[in-house]
């Protein structure tokens, strides 16, 4: 009888949608599926019993470790690999994982999640997904499920070694469009709070609190929710589970994330962090908040130092904190006056994330010719042409962000009135067939003009002004709206 090497456990409810592009997606890489149903209504347990799943009934009690680990009470096999059906296995870490299965020295992996955004970005993060198969090892917490601790054990009990897999896991779920259909911003608060109202010291749910406000960009929320944890952080409440915290690496993003939320000045701000050094595990995150509080006290060597220490020496999961460092440097050593060693940073931030608008404007601001890096970064990253020619616009260079936006609006229509916003501001005559409603069309030209009066560059502008009389028939409202723009910038 052939061996089970590999559990992939699942929980699953109505995910008819979802399904199929995860199932294509590991096709052939487990050797048994487990899913956990809470209750579908639709063709979930249909289209999982004809791929061969095992499928359990599982009545919801709102907690996802629950049902977690009623996946794994089911799992056989010697390793465990947990999905959701809105996640998408890359053809790089099926390999991987393919080869870890067989290395005896591993015993769990993380993989990189990648997290598509509304604006066609995304956002990276190192998470635990595989691990060898014990009855030891169970999630925790009714939200935002956590099996690092008893992996953690299990790892130096067995002597074994935790593995960074750098192939992607595409998650679909949390574009906001998806996230608001399917109510999972109002879902997870409420269980969120539900866990903190239960267990006031369950500082993993307050920091996953603080994560979802950041998320949504509730600045409302973070800092009602930072100055309920605040006091139990630093405070004698919850001293018992204080202790735990250094050993949590999320903990240095907890405080960063509550001074963040607080409602201080810079100077309070970094005391209150400062003290909690010896109370969690000071992460990149950590590091970069504190960097962050020092740039803006001009305390320019102390920022360098701190953000020095989140690129090189502290622990984290989250590879942005990174290039927001080294965005950090970039603008200490313009400020300083070398503006070659600020284009190196710039550029660096921008290979680690080549559609970020701030890398990328940073990038395309200290680097001289710029139509160097423009070549160099559409070879490497074929899919960053929009982000950088935003950036690009963003940062006065009209010429080659024209030249590129003419190439890509062959594919992308309403990439053509970003074009058309740049060869007014150049003065330039353009041809347009615009294959577009007018809504999207309106829309798509407030979006780039926005981006172009953002730029400040007072020349390109008046271009613009002086021009827009020919499209004024096709936009009415272009007028009224540079107006209102200007308006804006001076006040």
């Amino acid at each position: 009888m052939a061996q089970t090497r590999l559990s992939l456990c699942m929980i699953v409810r109505d995910e008819e949608q979802m399904l199929p592009g995860l199932l294509a997606s590991v096709a052939g890489l487990w050797d048994e599926l487990i899913a956990v149903d809470t209750g579908s209504t639709d063709g979930t347990t249909a289209l999982l019993a004809q791929a061969g799943a095992r499928v359990i009934p599982f009545a919801w009690c709102d907690d996802f470790s629950a049902a977690r680990n009623a996946s794994l009470a089911e799992a056989t096999g010697q390793w465990v690999l947990f999905l959701d059906a809105d996640e998408r296995v890359t053809p790089a870490l099926r390999k991987q994982i393919t080869r870890l299965l067989t290395d005896r020295s591993a015993g769990a992996a993380t993989v990189v999640m990648r997290n598509a955004l509304p604006d066609g970005r995304h956002h990276d993060a190192n998470l635990l997904r595989l691990f060898r198969n014990d009855p030891a090892i169970r999630f925790r917490h009714r939200i935002h499920e956590d099996v690092l601790p008893d992996v953690e054990s299990f790892l130096a009990r067995q002597g074994l070694t935790l593995r960074r897999l750098d192939g992607v896991v595409e998650h679909l779920g949390y574009v906001r469009e998806v996230a608001a259909d399917r109510h999972k911003r109002q879902r997870d608060e409420e269980l969120l709070r539900r866990a903190v109202t239960e267990d006031p010291a369950d500082f993993y749910c307050w920091y996953k609190l603080l994560e979802l406000a950041r998320f949504w960009r509730d600045d409302e929320l973070l800092a009602r929710v930072a100055s309920e944890a605040a006091p139990l952080l630093t405070g004698t409440e919850g001293a018992s589970r204080q202790a735990d915290l250094r050993r949590n690496p999320w903990s240095g993003a907890l405080a960063a994330l509550i001074s963040q939320g607080q409602a201080t000045d810079a100077r309070a701000a970094l005391a209150w962090l400062d003290r909690c050094q010896e109370r969690v595990c000071p992460g990149a995150a950590w590091h970069l908040r504190r960097g962050l509080l020092l740039e803006e006290l001009g305390r320019s060597a102390e920022a360098g130092a701190a953000f020095a220490e989140c690129l090189t020496g502290a622990v984290d999961l989250d590879p942005e904190h990174r290039t927001r460092a080294r965005l950090g440097q970039c603008r200490l050593a313009a400020r300083a006056g070398d503006p070659k060693s600020a284009g190196e940073l710039a550029r660096a931030a921008a290979d680690a994330a080549p559609t970020d608008p701030e890398a990328l404007l940073a990038a395309v601001t200290f680097t001289n010719p710029v139509a160097d890096f423009v070549l160099r970064h559409r070879q490497g990253h074929p899919t960053a042409g929009e982000p950088l020619a935003v950036a690009l616009l963003g940062a006065g260079h009209a010429e080659p962000a024209l030249d590129l936006l003419t190439e890509l609006a062959a594919a992308d229509p309403a990439l053509a009135l970003g074009q058309l916003t740049c060869a007014l501001a150049l003065g330039r005559d353009v041809d347009l067939s615009l294959d577009l409603d007018q809504d999207t069309a309106d829309a798509a030209f407030q979006d780039w003009i926005r981006i172009l009066w953002n730029s400040r560059q007072t020349k390109l502008m008046a271009g613009f002004a002086e021009s827009c009389a020919s499209v004024t028939q096709l936009f009415p409202w272009l007028e009224d709206y540079l107006t209102a723009e200007t308006s804006r910038l001076r006040g």
